[in-house]
C-alpha cells in the first residue's frame, strides 16, 4: 500500500514539474516573439548654419519733402532773382512721394548660442521699383507761367546686417537687425516756361539729373518661423537711410542755377522664404 502511495506522489511531482517547464518555455517564447519597438525622439532642431532665400515686398518714402532753389552767379541780377521768387515763379519744395514694389534675395549664417538666443549675419540685394514724381504749374503776376517737376527713384539697394534673435520656441524666432545699407539713388529736375516755351537766350528753362550709389544705414526687425524641415518663412520691416542727394542745374539762359535736393529714407516691409542647409535630422527607429 505504501508503495502505491509513493508511486502516486512521484507521478504527481513529475507532472507538476512538467507543467512548470512547459509554462516557462511558453513564457520565453512569447517574450521572444513580442520585441519592444523604441522610437528615438526627433533631434532638437538647430538654427546654426548657412541659409539662402528670396523675398518680395514694398517700400515707401519716410521723408517726402524736397527742397528747390534758384540763384545767380551775377550779383547784378540778384534783384531780378529775388523778384522771381517773391512772385512765386518757382516752387520752394515738391513732394515726389516715392513708393513701389521691391524683390530680391538674401544669404546668411546663424549661430544659435543657447536654446533661446541666436546671433547672425545677413546680406541681401534688392531690385527696386521705388519711384515718385511731383510737379507744379505756377502763374506769377508780371512773369511767364512755369512748370517745374522733380522725380526721385531707387533702382536697387542692398544691406549687410547683423541679427540678434530670441527663440520663443525651437520653431519661432523674433529678431532685431541693423547695419550697412547702400543703393542707387537718382534725382531729376526739370523746369520750363509754359507761356513762351524754352527759347535759349529769351526764357529760363533747366533740366538735369544726378545718380549714383549712396551708402547709409538700416535698422529693423522681424519674425521668422520654421514651417518645415530646412524651410523657414519670415516677415520683416527695415528703415533704410541712404542720406540726401543734391544737384545744381544751370539754366538755358543767363547766369542762373537751379538747385534741388531730396532725402532717400525709406520704409521697407517684405516677406521671404529661406532654405537652411543644417536643420535637425531624421527620426531613427531602434529595436
Amino acid at each position: 500500500m505504501m508503495t502505491d502511495i509513493a508511486r502516486k506522489l512521484v507521478l504527481a511531482g513529475a507532472f507538476a514539474a512538467g507543467l512548470m517547464a512547459a509554462g516557462s518555455a511558453v513564457a520565453a517564447d512569447l517574450a521572444y516573439k513580442a520585441p519592444v519597438k523604441v522610437i528615438a525622439p526627433a533631434p532638437v532642431p538647430t538654427w546654426t548654419g548657412f541659409y539662402i532665400g528670396g523675398n518680395v515686398g514694398y517700400g515707401w518714402d519716410a521723408s517726402k519733402s524736397s527742397g528747390l532753389g534758384l540763384s545767380t552767379t551775377d550779383p547784378g541780377l540778384q534783384p531780378f532773382v529775388d523778384a522771381l521768387l517773391a512772385a512765386g515763379s518757382y516752387p520752394a519744395s515738391l513732394s515726389p512721394n516715392a513708393k513701389g514694389v521691391i524683390g530680391g534675395g538674401q544669404i546668411g549664417y546663424n549661430w544659435q548660442v543657447s536654446p533661446q538666443w541666436l546671433f547672425g549675419l545677413e546680406a541681401d540685394i534688392q531690385g527696386s521699383g521705388i519711384k515718385g514724381s511731383d510737379s507744379r504749374t505756377l502763374f506769377p503776376v508780371q512773369f511767364d507761367a512755369t512748370s517745374t517737376s522733380l522725380t526721385k527713384s531707387i533702382d536697387w539697394f542692398g544691406t549687410v546686417r547683423g541679427r540678434i534673435g530670441l527663440l520663443a520656441n525651437p520653431q519661432w524666432l523674433i529678431y532685431a537687425t541693423g547695419g550697412l545699407a547702400y543703393g542707387d539713388a537718382k534725382l531729376s529736375f526739370n523746369t520750363t516756361d509754359v507761356t513762351s516755351g524754352c527759347i535759349v537766350g529769351a526764357t529760363i528753362c533747366a533740366s538735369g539729373s544726378s545718380s549714383g550709389v549712396r551708402v547709409g544705414w538700416t535698422a529693423g526687425g522681424g519674425v521668422e518661423a520654421m514651417l518645415a524641415p530646412n524651410w523657414s518663412a519670415k516677415v520683416e520691416y527695415l528703415y533704410v537711410d541712404l542720406g540726401r542727394r543734391s544737384l545744381d542745374v544751370p539754366a538755358s539762359t543767363g547766369p542762373f542755377v537751379f538747385s534741388a535736393s531730396a532725402d532717400f529714407r525709406e520704409h521697407i516691409v517684405r516677406a521671404g522664404i529661406n532654405y537652411h542647409f543644417n536643420w535637425g535630422g531624421p527620426v531613427v527607429a531602434r529595436y
